[in-house]
């Protein structure tokens, strides 16, 4: 790949990460309708579009996003054995509502953490989780996301989760750095 190739790439991904991902589910929801002059109430199930974005998290998000990562765990010699699809069968049943969840904290974002008032602490706010809504958003991922969406998301959360600036970023702060200045008293002493 020239260098052309490689800059263009990298400006699509930059684009990608700052532009973030818009992806729809279809879920059921209830209207109400009014019958005889509004006398009567009838509730009535109703296939809605609801549409969700997904921008470059934060690091205390890519965090939360990271811990859930961290505990999915496939043996890939296991899934070539005879017993394969069983297998896979207990994966789906052991991370199919952790997949949700990463979608579900990816689409929080920030707002995952809600400000509150503190009236002693000097204007300084302090943050709760907003678990009920990260309840809702993942029950409503596990009910409406299909296998190939989540293999789409997950590519696309990857991307604008943007590790590659990430390491790039603690390989700055590492101690060990490769280009890191030796010292001359280090030096002089060895």
């Amino acid at each position: 790949m020239g260098t052309k190739a490689l800059e263009q790439e990298k400006a699509e991904l930059n684009a990608l990460i700052n532009k973030g991902i818009v992806f729809e589910v279809t879920d059921t929801v209830f209207e109400v309708r009014k019958r005889f002059f509004g006398l009567f109430k009838e509730r009535v199930a109703v296939k809605a579009k609801r549409q969700f974005k997904i921008e470059q998290p934060t690091l205390g998000t890519l965090d939360r996003i990271s811990a859930e990562w961290i505990e999915i765990a496939i043996d890939e010699e296991a899934m070539k054995s005879e017993d394969g699809m069983q297998r896979a069968r207990t994966l789906v049943a052991k991370h199919a509502m952790r997949c949700a969840k990463v979608v579900a904290l990816a689409v929080l974002g920030a707002d995952y953490l809600i400000a509150k008032y503190v009236s002693s602490s000097n204007g300084i706010a302090r943050y709760d989780e907003d678990t009920r809504r990260l309840s809702e958003l993942t029950a409503l991922f596990a009910r409406t996301i299909t296998p190939s969406q989540l293999y789409q998301l997950c590519m696309a959360i990857t991307a604008v989760c943007n590790l590659g600036d990430f390491l790039s970023s603690i390989r700055l702060m590492s101690a060990d750095r490769s280009a890191m200045p030796s010292r001359i008293e280090e030096s002089s002493e060895g």
